[in-house]
């Protein structure tokens, strides 16, 4: 197939958020990358946000900052308001409402919601006009607000749609998400795989877990394949002024300091890896818990039972907003990062840390299998003597924290990875 002239880049739902963690960094890095290598091979990479009327351009600082337009609408009414909606506050009072207000309402009401919050954020921006041979690559958390109504409008104007999927966690897993997005993302998924044209992965992982499902609901599935994330963070041994105090404090000393990094989302499983840790400090090991991520409402109980733990400060610390420095400092310093999940599309974390050197011990995901080298200890998920075991063998004296590390793979290279693997789906198709 013939490379486009146009690559149209949707970050609707990225743009209204504040942290760069998951998807959000996902959309960014890609993006960033494209805008940066797509022109010099004459392709025009556009970034474009949801409107029920059909996908609008979003413009930031220019050319000279093409990534300043992931960010204008942070601070936008509409934004604020759909950060609210879906925040902590809502969501309990939703959970509260259930027992009054059926499920079938209240998806409309989110539906409603969804569409008047993105048409507002987009008003002001210019409808795109697709053409034939151009692309729209819906890479964001397109979930969030009917992206199928314009995605359709986009089909029909010539464009050619590919879909990214992270993972089914809200199908596979609902005990993990919010009640409401299994059945909004359910209807995502039906809609979008009647509608693209290609579909990429982020893992081999996601895409054997899509092909099954597909198999087991009848849903047709248009050709997919799957590429791999890019990992690198800025190293920030030479900034040490970045680095919070009490971070660095955790990380030094005799007793060794383990790391789990990401959101506290309850797949993460950070309550079965708190266990671990009071088993060991009750059989009197002297190790250290780091717990870094951003908060979330489905874990308010667990993250306020790890504020007012007595050993908060002392051999268990918690950071809800580290820098990409801090996290760095982190993969750098810790005796190895430890990954309880028990579930997950890909694990970034993972891969960062073994980049870096860093020692891991994660569950025995599939995904985690797929990702796996050397560096990587595998444990039988959900078993707490297999975890304490592990933690226990790399906290002898004498463990070297560092091993060589796995073999680098950037934002760059995902980008251009993902970039030819559309590609040779679209000219397959």
């Amino acid at each position: 197939m013939q490379r486009p002239a146009r690559l149209l880049f949707d970050i609707s739902y990225t743009r209204t958020q504040a942290g760069n963690m998951g998807i959000t960094r996902t959309v960014r890095r890609l993006f960033q990358e494209w805008t940066a290598a797509l022109p010099a091979q004459g392709i025009e990479c556009i970034p474009v946000a949801f409107n029920s009327a059909g996908f609008r351009e979003i413009r930031g600082a220019g050319a000279a900052n093409p990534a300043a337009s992931l960010r204008p609408a942070e601070r936008s009414k509409a934004a604020q308001l759909f950060r609210w909606v879906t925040g902590e506050t809502f969501r309990r009072m939703v959970v509260a409402s259930t027992a009054l207000v059926p499920w079938h309402a209240l998806r409309w009401i989110w539906s409603a919601t969804s569409g008047w919050t993105f048409d507002a954020l987009s008003s002001q921006a210019r409808p795109v006009e697709f053409r034939s041979g151009d692309i729209l690559f819906l890479c964001d958390a397109s979930w969030n607000y009917p992206v199928w109504k314009a995605a359709r409008r986009a089909r029909a104007q010539g464009a050619k749609v590919v879909l990214l999927v992270y993972d089914l966690i809200p199908l596979r897993h609902p005990q993990f998400c919010f009640p409401l997005v299994p059945h909004i993302f359910g209807l995502w998924l039906r809609e979008m795989l009647g509608i693209a044209h290609a579909v990429v992965c982020i893992s081999a992982a996601t895409e054997a877990d899509v092909r099954q499902y597909a198999g087991e609901t009848g849903l047709a599935l248009p050709p997919m394949t799957h590429f791999r994330l890019g990992s690198d963070l800025p190293r920030v041994d030479s900034a040490a002024a970045s680095v919070r105090p009490e971070l660095a404090r955790c990380l030094q000393g005799p007793a060794p300091c383990f790391a789990a990094i990401g959101s506290f989302e309850p797949k993460k499983n950070y309550e079965f890896l708190l266990e671990v840790f009071e088993r060991l400090w009750a059989r009197g090991m002297q190790v250290r818990l780091l717990i870094i991520g951003r908060e979330s409402a489905e874990s308010a109980e667990l993250i306020s039972r790890l504020r007012r733990h007595p050993e908060q400060g002392n051999r268990l610390w918690t950071i809800f907003d580290a820098s990409d420095a801090e996290v760095g400092h982190a993969y750098n310093h810790c005796r190895a990062l430890v990954f309880p999940s028990l579930a997950e599309g890909f694990g970034l974390p993972l891969v960062e840390a073994r980049t870096r050197g860093c020692r891991v011990i994660a569950s025995n995901l599939p995904v985690f299998v797929e990702l796996a080298d050397a560096g990587v200890t595998l444990y039988v998920s959900g078993v707490h003597a297999e975890l304490e075991g592990r933690i226990t063998e790399l906290s002898a004296p004498g463990v070297d924290a560092k091993l060589p590390p796995m073999e680098p793979f950037t934002w760059q290279d995902s980008a251009s990875q993902c970039l030819e693997r559309m590609d040779r789906l679209l000219a397959a198709g």
